[in-house]
């Protein structure tokens, strides 16, 4: 599996877990769950173009306590959030 799709293979993760209803976005970049979702969708499109910036900014969404870091931590959803990550980073 590439990169580019194990990344996408996250993000349908989460935006699985966002679609479940609203989650807390208040120490987030973002003003609502839909807002979180649209981006995510956007950088799905994009990495399966290739585009490296959009896994740029996928990683810096991810860093700790980055936006969507801050999502699952604060509804609740902290360890599906490391679980999802780690087949990204599985160190």
């Amino acid at each position: 599996m590439t990169r580019g799709e194990q990344l996408c293979e996250v993000i349908t993760g989460l935006l699985n877990i966002l679609r479940t209803g609203e989650h807390d976005v208040t120490w987030s970049s973002y003003r609502s769950t839909d807002d979180a979702a649209a981006e995510l969708e956007e950088l799905k499109r994009r990495i399966k173009r290739g585009d490296a910036q959009a896994e740029q900014r996928f990683a810096e969404l991810c860093l700790p306590t980055g936006a969507l870091e801050e999502i699952a931590v604060s509804s609740g959803w902290g360890l599906a959030w490391v679980e999802l990550t780690r087949r990204i980073d599985p160190q």
